[in-house]
């Protein structure tokens, strides 16, 4: 007798919960979403989601902006003009290191033995041909070109500002003076006007030959693929090599 109550009661009781779900109309539950809604969106945690989702857009935007401009930015320079700019650069360069307790050298890039193929840097606006060599296929065939470079790091002798890198063999590399286990930075300056950044160092092998490979004699295929640079984020970087180019 008792199970027969406990099951009538039961029933009785899903019966009105399913009779209370019915009763409530679909404009009513259309309400209840939106008051809901309404409470996420004044949240705190829905204003921070917003928040960094508006500045990753900015962001990327401003990236694909300066890429964008690219184009109409670029300067065709002499040997000369490119040697100026690249070393008002560096001379920029070495005040910014300074102030971040950082070394720098205009020593970005270099190989050991090589073939005749060219020498190019991968990025977002394609191919940048760093050094020309004599074979196929040359200077027209690269939609950007690099005027110059450095590299930031932090020196093993504790030296800040514009540092001589270059002070051993090709074989001692960046060994020398360089803090691997730190940040390293090297910057390629485009005659686009652009500032491209490859971040290397924090732990791993850091050289010259690193953000660069070369074109095999044939000049269609590379020997292999180098690490990407990326559009700097280092504004005052694009503003100061677009103020070096206005010159021109």
């Amino acid at each position: 007798m008792r199970k027969r109550t406990i099951a009538v009661t039961f029933i009785t009781l899903s019966s009105l919960s399913l009779a209370s779900c019915r009763s409530i109309k679909p404009d009513q539950q259309a309400a209840t979403h939106s008051e809901s809604l309404a409470r996420y969106r004044a949240s705190p945690e829905a204003k921070e989601s917003n928040q960094r989702r508006s500045i990753a857009s900015s962001k990327e935007a401003s990236i694909k902006q300066q890429s964008n401009q690219s184009t109409s930015a670029k300067k065709a320079l002499t040997a000369d003009q490119q040697t100026s700019v690249n070393q008002a650069f560096l001379a920029w360069a070495a005040e910014r290191a300074t102030i971040g307790n950082m070394a720098v050298s205009d020593w970005y890039f270099d190989h050991g033995a090589a073939g005749f193929g060219d020498w190019f840097a991968n990025s977002p606006d394609g191919r940048i041909l760093v050094q020309p060599g004599t074979a196929s296929p040359g200077f027209n065939a690269y939609p950007v070109h690099a005027i110059g470079g450095c590299v930031f790091y932090t020196a093993l002798d504790g030296t800040v500002g514009k540092d001589n890198l270059d002070r051993g063999s090709f074989a001692d590399n960046y060994s020398l003076n360089m803090a691997m286990d730190k940040p390293v930075s090297k910057y390629l300056l485009g005659d686009n006007g652009v500032v491209y950044e490859l971040k290397l160092g924090n732990g791993h092998l850091t050289s010259t030959n690193d953000g660069f490979s070369e074109l095999k004699d044939d000049g269609k295929q590379a020997y292999s693929e180098p690490l990407a640079f990326a559009v700097s984020e280092d504004t005052a970087a694009q503003a100061e090599l677009k103020s070096l180019l206005a010159n021109y």
